[in-house]
């Protein structure tokens, strides 16, 4: 199966989940040599992030510390295929995830002893709730997880705002399946913001300029985008990997900013405190949530975490 000529650092790959081809981008220690075995890592990346994101950063870093680590687009995103764009769909991309374990298991290359998970934001919940049912993945890290859906979603509004959330959600699936046209939202809520009273060092001001400019945005990555399907949160509402802390019995560290323990750092510290050992927790001082995703001195010392932490499993 293995026919890839591969050079190192940054290689332009495909494999396939669902029936789709997903475009991926493996990367490979500078030093790569196909009859050598290598610890590999997959990467899940934000919400609605494509491969040449946040996902660049990581797997490039990990590949000089020596791992083959694989950044892709999820089915309908970025160059990856899929009818339906930009889908948030916790189910399916946990699918693509458990497929990317299998593409890394066919590379004679990859040590299957040695295979690990890295997720990020939205994908740090998906990637436990895959390590949990999936023991080829033999330790996991989580970046700015968003641990739990149940928190983020159901216990941060009343129950008159959930259930028109549902309904706005409900009504846009109903649409798309009697015209077969989907209609699209700015699923993080960008353009709504008010740039003017919001406190630049806000969690939503840091997302605006990470989101919607040069920065991370799409002028820079033009296979990006912030629309989504108006029914993006029916599966993400659901998808909570905290109701499965206890029982993750895979080595897990979470990572998150300490200016975002207020807020999102708080899951990834609730996840921990639940989660079944080994466990580690590190806060990254001075960093938030979004200067996680590309500010090279914050990531540095996430990758170190990372990397001492898949080390000892």
């Amino acid at each position: 199966m293995f026919n890839l000529i591969l050079n190192p650092g940054k290689n332009e790959i495909s494999f396939k989940s669902q029936g789709y081809t997903l475009a991926a981008n493996l990367y490979v220690p500078r030093d790569f040599d196909p009859s050598n075995s290598y610890p590999a890592v997959i990467y899940s990346p934000p919400f609605n992030q494509v491969k040449e994101q946040s996902g660049a950063i990581y797997c490039h870093k990990l590949a000089e510390k020596g791992y083959v680590a694989l950044a892709f687009d999820h089915v309908g995103y970025g160059d990856s295929e899929g009818e339906i764009r930009n889908y948030e769909n916790a189910n399916i991309k946990m699918e693509s995830i458990r497929d990317g374990i299998s593409f890394l298991g066919t590379l004679p290359f990859v040590n299957r002893d040695r295979l690990f998970g890295l997720g990020m934001c939205a994908s740090g919940g998906y990637m436990a709730l895959v390590a949990t049912t999936d023991k080829r993945l033999k330790a996991i890290a989580t970046v700015s997880g968003m641990m739990s859906n149940q928190t983020s979603y159901f216990k941060t509004m009343d129950r008159e705002t959930v259930c028109a959330t549902i309904a706005t959600a409900n009504a846009g699936r109903q649409k798309f399946y009697e015209t077969g046209k989907v209609e699209y939202i700015d699923g993080l809520g960008m353009e709504s913001l008010d740039l003017d009273s919001l406190d630049k060092k806000s969690a939503q001001y840091e997302g605006y300029e990470f989101y919607m400019t040069k920065r991370a945005g799409a002028e820079t990555y033009p296979n990006y985008s912030h629309k989504s399907p108006t029914f993006m949160l029916e599966t993400p509402m659901l998808a909570d990997a905290q109701s499965y802390a206890p029982y993750l019995y895979t080595p897990y560290i979470g990572i998150y900013g300490e200016k975002a323990l207020q807020d999102t750092g708080s899951l990834t510290v609730k996840f921990y405190e639940a989660a079944s050992e080994p466990k580690e927790l590190v806060e990254i001082s001075g960093a938030s949530h979004v200067s996680l995703y590309d500010i090279n001195a914050d990531v540095d010392r996430a990758i170190t975490a990372i990397d001492t932490f898949f080390q000892k499993h």
